[in-house]
Parts: C-alpha cells; sequence; structure tokens
C-alpha cells in the first residue's frame, strides 16, 4: 500500500512540474508576442517591405524589438488602411462591399501573362 502511494505521489509532482512549466513557457510566449505586436514598422512611411531594405532610414533595427519606440517612426494611413482609396475594392477580399463573383469574373480581371 505505502507503495501505491509513492509512486501516486511521485506522478502527481512530476504532472505538477510539468504543468507549471507549460503554464510559464505560455505566459512568456504572450508577453513576448504581444510586445512583438508593438513594432510600428509595418505602418510606417519610411517602411518599404523589401526583405533586402525594409526600412530607409533605419534598416538595421527595422522590424524588430529594437524598433518599438522608434524616433523616425511617421504615420502613414494608407499602409494602415490598405483598401483606401482602393480600385477594386469591390474585388478586394478586405471590403467590407465585397461582391460575389464567379471564377471566370475573376480571371478577366486578373493580369495574365502573355508569352
Amino acid at each position: 500500500m505505502l507503495h501505491l502511494v509513492l509512486c501516486f505521489s511521485v506522478w502527481i509532482v512530476i504532472f505538477t512540474y510539468l504543468f507549471w512549466r507549460l503554464f510559464t513557457v505560455t505566459k512568456h510566449a504572450v508577453t513576448h508576442l504581444k510586445r512583438l505586436h508593438q513594432i510600428p514598422c509595418s505602418e510606417c512611411a519610411y517602411f518599404i517591405g523589401d526583405y533586402r531594405l525594409k526600412c530607409t532610414v533605419n534598416p538595421m533595427t527595422a522590424m524588430s524589438e529594437m524598433a518599438i519606440g522608434c524616433r523616425d517612426f511617421i504615420y502613414d494611413e494608407n499602409r494602415a488602411n490598405p483598401c483606401r482609396g482602393c480600385t477594386t475594392a469591390n474585388l478586394c477580399g478586405n471590403s467590407e462591399q465585397k461582391e460575389k463573383y464567379s471564377l471566370s469574373d475573376r480571371q478577366s480581371t486578373t493580369f495574365q501573362h502573355h508569352f
């Protein structure tokens, strides 16, 4: 009987440790992701979006945690709202007024390569 109680106690300690470790790792990951969502580069006027040169002013710190609180940040409304002034707003998946088109209508409005 004592053997069963000790085994059960050891398993409870192991599962408690694993649960606590999983909880702390998840909590750390959530706080880290919240911090990463504070990076303002994608809404900046200097942000290019090219993987070779992301920012024309601060290329070394662009899209990193060092970019939080950037002194050179200039808010660009067109980047924050990509559908503003969109000429194909009725075909855009982001539009609230999205209309239903058939597949043939969508293919006719897309760019096609002619070789």
